[in-house]
């Protein structure tokens, strides 16, 4: 499988070289404190990049690219000429994929290219300014558009929306919390479900993830015949009926997502080969899990009661990057204050949307806020003067 080799190799040296370039880079010009040095390059080997960087997924792949970005505005907002030009470029493109991998991805990619779009223009005034912005606003949505054009010349396109049956189950799972979660004696008739099916999803559900019922044949038979519009209409009905029952479901998931409780649904539970017997028998393929998978499998366990895999502890590197952008550090704003808005309305974005808690889906999250604390941790506490740029 050369591709996903290619795909593994590239993804983690990309990765680390982001990682090693804002490093190396003080915003401030000035060499920092030794234990902000140390502090970056702890942050930088957090083990967690290195399970995650050479995983198969649209998640890590949008983290990386959100990263790309990222660094190379953060790195252009201190060059100029020829070098300038081409990390801009280099971002732009970047950003432009975000939206493709994830439909969430336009909340990464409108921030970012905004910054790029200020960093491009920088150093212009009046309509030329906004010109410039402006055109590279135009270039993001037309390379975003081109990529979809290829990836579709070459991918068979589902049969169905993917926003439209990612929205079904979203609602079917706030349907079954809102069942699950009702009070005591409560019917629950708003649902339109038999009293097997409520039976089912009271005994299946969990806040943890919807794969508890989803595939269990009753409550199957249920949400096969949801359509969009009869799934809003039901899941509606159920916020009107029991507003604290939805909360609660709710609370409950995006708790679990963040890593406030137990992770042991929440992180890979398998290292080595493994998949459905039929795609092993097509890439030829055997199931089977080698002494270097055990050893990594030991590793991450033994970091479960660690915050590494737990999204609060990316919250809080989050916040921190914040309070340091926001109290003036010696660098220029924009990227970062970009980069905080895009984390940050990822972040929110799965209040309402997680149906597991699954590590990846906040993977994008951690780099960024990551990234972020290791770039504002070697900046000053003052701003630079005009000359030192």
């Amino acid at each position: 499988m050369p591709g996903a080799a290619v795909f593994v190799a590239l993804n983690t040296s990309v990765t680390y070289v982001c990682f090693a370039c804002l490093l190396v880079e003080s915003p401030s010009g000035e060499r920092p404190a030794a234990w902000k040095r140390l502090l970056a390059l702890a942050l930088a080997l957090n083990p967690v990049f290195m399970f995650y960087a050479g995983i198969l997924w649209k998640d890590v792949m949008l983290a990386t690219m959100a990263l790309v970005a990222s660094t190379g505005l953060l790195l252009a907002s201190r060059r100029a000429g020829w070098a300038r030009a081409t990390l801009i470029a280099t971002a732009m493109l970047s950003i432009s994929t975000l939206p493709l991998l994830r439909q969430q991805g336009f909340l990464l990619a409108v921030p970012l290219a905004f910054a790029a779009a200020k960093i491009a223009a920088s150093g212009n005034r009046g309509r030329r300014a906004v010109a410039i912005g402006l055109a590279c606003l135009l270039v993001m949505v037309g390379a975003s558009t081109t990529f979809d054009h290829v990836a579709k010349r070459t991918i068979e396109p589902l049969p169905s929306s993917p926003l439209s049956v990612g929205l079904v189950t979203i609602r079917a799972y706030d349907i079954a919390g809102m069942v699950a979660n009702a009070k005591s004696g409560d019917p629950s008739e708003w649902s339109g479900a038999g009293e097997d099916v409520k039976a089912q999803l009271r005994r299946l559900y969990s806040a943890q993830r919807i794969d508890t019922f989803w595939h269990d044949p009753i409550v199957r038979s249920y949400v096969n015949e949801l359509s969009n519009e009869t799934s809003l209409a039901l899941w509606w009905a159920g916020i009107r009926h029991d507003p604290w029952a939805y909360l609660s479901h709710r609370a409950a998931a995006f708790a679990y997502l963040l890593g406030f409780r137990d992770l042991s649904g929440c992180v890979p539970a398998y290292w080595g080969v493994a998949a459905p017997a039929e795609y092993l028998a097509w890439a030829s393929l055997t199931e089977e899990m080698d002494p270097r998978d055990r050893l990594i499998g030991r590793w991450s366990q033994a970091l479960h009661p660690t915050p590494v895999f737990r999204h609060w502890f990316y919250l809080a590197l989050l916040s921190v990057a914040a309070l340091r952008v926001a109290r003036g550090y010696a660098g220029d704003t924009i990227v970062p204050l970009a980069m905080v808005a895009a984390a940050g309305l990822y972040f929110v974005s799965y209040a309402p949307t997680t149906i597991a808690c699954d590590f990846r889906y906040l993977y994008p999250t951690a780099v960024l806020a990551t990234a972020l604390l290791i770039w504002t941790l070697l900046g000053g506490s003052r701003r630079p003067s005009p000359s030192s740029g």
